[in-house]
């Protein structure tokens, strides 16, 4: 959904939308699936400024960071964001960002994406790693099953050829 920020002209607007985010558009790598986000808010404009204000609920899979199966995901926050004209963004190349310039997005034009904002809520909220159960066994490294459904896959331990010389004095047989 997009909201033309041109029509807001001094009392905020408020809005309150419920989206589907796809994984595609999130980290495809920890996102099992579509994520639903529940966005709550207002839009505060302030001459070239609008500060965009609310609360973002979501929830969906992600992938466990292990073992790579679905593990269901829920969060609500708030967030603050301000958004600029793209006239009042800085045309200098190397101009550098100021500390309040860390929390400023610039509109593509005169409309805000709430689907935008909600894909960008989702991933500052979403954990660096997530596993299914903290005794997760993950994936076997050489044939890819996974050891929390398999238990043992039956593969011969990898030995490292560094400890390869041990094994000979130890009257073991040495493999490459």
């Amino acid at each position: 959904m997009k909201i033309d920020i041109s029509k807001i002209a001094h009392e905020p607007l408020r809005f309150d939308e419920s989206l589907l985010v796809d994984a595609e558009r999130l980290d495809s790598e920890q996102v099992a699936g579509p994520i639903t986000v529940h966005l709550v808010g207002e839009i505060r404009p302030h001459e070239s400024v609008f500060s965009v204000a609310g609360r973002c609920s979501a929830e969906g899979p992600l992938s466990c960071s292990r073992c790579l199966e679905p593990v269901p995901w829920n969060v609500t926050e708030d967030f603050s964001v301000e958004y600029r004209m793209p006239a009042s963004a800085p045309l200098e190349a190397d101009a550098g960002l100021e500390d309040e310039d860390l929390d400023v997005a610039f509109l593509r034009n005169e409309e805000l994406d709430l689907t935008d904002l909600a894909a960008e809520q989702v991933l500052l909220a979403m954990p660096m790693r997530i596993v299914c159960e903290s005794n997760c066994a993950g994936l076997c490294p050489r044939c890819g099953a996974n050891l929390n459904n398999d238990g043992e896959c039956g593969c011969e331990p990898e030995i490292d050829p560094r400890w390869g010389a041990l094994a000979d004095l130890a009257g073991g047989t040495r493999e490459s």
